[in-house]
């Protein structure tokens, strides 16, 4: 073998070598569109979601089937910062969502809002159907807030 086809053989085994050690363009796998979302698993960390887009609310009880209520013009033009949130009650028996460590809150927000009925929500507090509130607190543990 002549000395140029030995200098051809070897570069062009060398060139493909280190191209295969080159990394893809391609992501190995599809990367999610909202990382938040791929985390929590409805019905496990959360039995009801928030969309405050659409001013809809789907409960997601453990014992049962989804039921999606629209909360039509129930509002006090109130937003929650998306992400998970408890569902506690606060000193007088009320609900309220609670920001667990987990939620990133932006600055100046409340780590607690409160949760009023439709008719008697005012400012910061989160007007919601009584239909919703009955059964949030029935069946319900975090919720999901999504914009």
């Amino acid at each position: 073998m002549s000395n140029s086809l030995k200098f051809l053989v070897i570069s062009t085994l060398v060139l493909s070598s280190a191209a295969a050690a080159l990394p893809s363009r391609l992501p190995a796998s599809p990367v999610p569109a909202d990382p938040v979302a791929a985390t929590y698993t409805p019905g496990s960390q959360y039995t009801a979601t928030l969309d405050q887009t659409n001013n809809r609310w789907r409960l997601q009880p453990a014992n049962g089937q989804d039921v999606v209520i629209d909360a039509g013009l129930c509002a006090t033009g109130a937003m929650v910062p998306a992400g998970v949130w408890l569902l506690v009650i606060d000193g007088q028996g009320r609900p309220e969502l609670l920001a667990p460590s987990v939620t990133r809150l932006p600055a100046g927000s409340p780590d607690r809002i409160a949760l009023r009925n439709c008719d008697q929500a005012q400012g910061r507090q989160l007007a919601v159907p009584q239909t919703v509130l009955d059964l949030l607190t029935a069946n319900t543990g975090a919720i999901y807030v999504i914009d």
